[in-house]
C-alpha cells in the first residue's frame, strides 16, 4: 500500500532588506523607520535624499532690527528706525511687535498708525489727523478758523471722513461729515451740513483711526478686528486713512460688530476672502464692495494666541499654528499637518516661507526651533535653535530677523563650507515576533572633500558609540557599513561638518533565535 507523505515546504529566506527613506521629524508615538529623533542643519530639499540646509547670507546694515517685511525692497525697523533699502526714512516706536500691510502704494506699520509712500518713499506720514484751536465760523457747508499756524491741507483732503466736535453753541453740529474742499484754514462739505453758529469753544476736526488689533490688506482695502469693540474693519477702497466715510458708494468703509466669544488672535486674506480669527471661531469676510460683503462664521480649531504671525499663504493654501498643532486651510476644514510633533507645546509661533517651503519658529518649553515644513513632499525638520522675530520674501528669496537683531537671507545659493550637523534616527527594533533581528547597516552618502562625517550606535539605551568617521574625497560617494551587535534596538546618529548628503540606508537583517 502506497503513502502520500506531506510536501516540504520550500525553506524561507530568513535574510531580509529594507531600504530607509528620509521622513523627516517625528515627537509622537508612531514611528516608522527613516523618522527623525532630531536634527540641526539639514533639510528634505533633496527629498528622498537628506541634505545639509545652504548656507545662510548676513545683511549689513540692520543692527538691531526687530521687525521685517519686504515690498520689492527690504523694510527693517532697528530701534526706533524704520529702514527702506538699507536707508533710514523715519522713526517709530519701539515698544510693540510690528504689522505691515500694503495698500495702494502705501506701507502701514501698526500700531504705529503711519504709512511709506512706496512710490515717493522720503518719509513717514500719520495715517490719521487731527486739529485743534479756538473760535471758529460755522455756514450751513463750511467752518473757518484761524488754526493757530495750522494749514489745513497738510492733515486733510477732499474725501476725507472727519468727526467735528467742542461745539456748545449749536451742538448739533458736534458730528461726522465728508470734506469736500479743504484750503489752510477753512473746510466746506456739503450744502446744508450744519447750522450757521460762531463758536468761541476749542474745536476739533479729526479724521479718527479705529482702536485695531490686527491688520491686513485685501482688494486695496486695510483691514483689521478689534478685541475692545468686537468688531471688524475695512477701509475706504485704496486708502488707509480713512475709516469713517459712508456714503453709500462701493468705496466706503466698512465696519461691522460680531458677537462670538473670545478675542481676536489673528487676521488675513486667503483668495477673495477676508479671514478673521479666534482660537476656537473663524469669521470669513466675503464680497467686493460694502453692499456685497457678507460675513460667516465657523467653529473650527482656530489660531493660537500669541501666534498671529504664522499666518502664511503658500500656493493659495494657508499654514497657521493652532492649539494643537500646525494646519493648513484652503476653505473648508482645517487639515492638521502636524501629527508627528506629538505632545510638544509649541507656543510664540512666527512664520515666513519662499514660495515651497513654511519656515515656524517656535518656543519649545525654554528653547526655540526654527522648525521647516516642505510642502511639496509634507516633511518636517528641525533646521536648529535661531529664535526668529519676523520674516520677509522678496521673490523666491526668504529672510529673517533673529533675535540678536541680526538679518539674514536663509539660502545663499551656496553649500556652507564650515557647517555642523547631525540627524538622529527614531530606534530601530531587533525583533520580530518573538525572534531576534541581527544587522548591519549599508549607508551611501555624497561627502565632498574636507566634510566628514561620524556614524553613531546606541544600543538597549546604553552609551551612544562612535562607530566610524570618514572624511570626504573629490567627487566620490562614500559607502559606511555599521555591524551591529545582538539587542532589543539601537539608535543610530550620523554627525558631522561641510555639505553632505544621504542617499540611502539599506539595513540588512537575519532572524536568528526567540527572545
Amino acid at each position: 500500500m502506497s503513502r502520500t507523505l506531506p510536501e516540504v515546504p520550500y525553506a524561507m529566506n530568513k535574510s531580509k532588506s529594507e531600504i530607509v527613506a528620509m521622513r523627516g521629524i517625528n515627537f509622537s508615538d508612531m514611528l516608522q523607520d527613516g523618522d527623525l529623533a532630531e536634527s540641526k542643519n539639514v533639510s528634505a530639499r533633496r527629498w528622498p535624499y537628506m541634505a545639509t540646509r545652504r548656507a545662510r547670507a548676513k545683511q549689513n546694515g540692520y543692527a538691531g532690527c526687530v521687525a521685517l517685511t519686504a515690498w520689492d525692497k527690504l523694510v527693517a525697523v532697528c530701534g526706533t528706525s524704520l529702514y527702506y533699502d538699507g536707508t533710514v526714512i523715519g522713526t517709530v516706536s519701539s515698544a510693540l511687535p510690528k504689522q505691515f500691510a500694503v495698500v495702494n502704494t502705501k506701507l502701514v506699520i501698526w500700531p504705529d498708525m503711519k504709512y511709506l509712500d512706496l512710490k515717493l518713499p522720503s518719509g513717514l506720514h500719520d495715517l490719521g489727523a487731527k486739529a485743534e484751536d479756538s473760535g471758529a465760523v460755522f455756514t450751513a457747508n463750511s467752518i473757518t478758523i484761524a488754526w493757530s499756524g495750522v494749514d489745513l491741507t497738510t492733515l486733510f483732503r477732499a474725501g476725507d471722513g472727519i468727526s467735528v466736535s467742542g461745539c456748545t453753541v449749536e451742538a448739533g453740529n458736534n458730528k461726522s461729515v465728508i470734506i469736500k474742499g479743504v484750503t489752510a484754514t477753512a473746510i466746506t462739505v456739503a450744502d446744508n451740513t450744519f447750522t450757521a453758529a460762531t463758536e468761541t469753544a476749542k474745536i476739533t476736526l479729526e479724521r479718527k483711526i479705529p482702536d485695531i488689533d490686527f491688520i491686513c490688506e485685501s482688494e486695496n482695502r486695510l483691514w483689521g478686528c478689534s478685541s475692545t469693540n468686537q468688531t471688524i474693519y475695512a477701509s475706504a477702497l485704496g486708502d488707509p486713512t480713512n475709516f469713517n466715510v459712508f456714503q453709500g458708494s462701493s468705496t466706503d468703509s466698512y465696519a461691522v460688530a460680531v458677537g462670538s466669544e473670545g478675542n481676536f488672535t489673528g487676521c488675513c486674506r486667503l483668495s477673495s476672502s477676508v479671514l478673521f480669527w479666534k482660537q476656537n471661531k473663524l469669521h470669513k469676510m466675503l464680497g467686493s464692495y460694502p453692499a456685497e460683503y457678507s460675513l460667516y462664521s465657523y467653529d473650527i480649531e482656530g489660531l493660537q494666541d500669541g501666534c498671529a504671525k504664522s499666518l502664511q499663504v503658500i500656493n493659495e493654501t494657508l499654514f497657521y499654528m493652532g492649539a494643537h498643532g500646525v494646519y493648513a486651510y484652503t476653505g473648508g476644514t482645517p487639515s492638521l499637518i502636524s501629527p508627528n510633533f506629538g505632545e510638544k507645546q509649541f507656543t510664540e509661533a512666527i512664520a515666513g516661507n519662499d514660495g515651497d517651503s513654511y519656515y515656524l519658529s517656535v518656543k519649545d518649553g525654554n528653547a526655540y526651533r526654527l522648525m521647516v515644513y516642505e510642502t511639496r513632499n509634507g516633511i518636517w525638520v528641525h533646521e536648529d535653535d535661531v529664535r526668529c522675530v519676523d520674516f520677509a520674501r522678496i521673490g523666491k528669496d526668504m529672510y529673517f530677523a533673529d533675535s540678536n537683531g541680526d538679518v539674514y537671507k536663509e539660502d545663499k545659493g551656496t553649500d556652507d563650507a564650515d557647517i555642523e550637523w547631525y540627524a538622529q534616527f527614531t530606534p530601530f527594533y531587533e525583533t520580530i515576533q518573538g525572534r531576534k533581528i541581527f544587522s548591519k547597516l549599508l549607508i551611501r552618502m555624497e561627502l565632498p572633500e574636507k566634510s566628514y562625517v561620524v556614524a553613531s550606535v546606541r544600543q538597549d539605551g546604553g552609551p551612544w558609540r562612535d562607530i566610524v568617521r570618514v572624511v570626504g574625497k573629490k567627487n566620490d560617494v562614500v559607502p559606511i557599513r555599521i555591524p551591529l551587535t545582538r539587542c532589543d534596538k539601537f539608535e543610530l546618529k550620523l554627525s558631522g561638518k561641510g555639505p553632505a548628503t544621504v542617499l540611502s540606508i539599506l539595513r540588512e537583517y537575519g532572524v536568528g533565535s526567540e527572545v
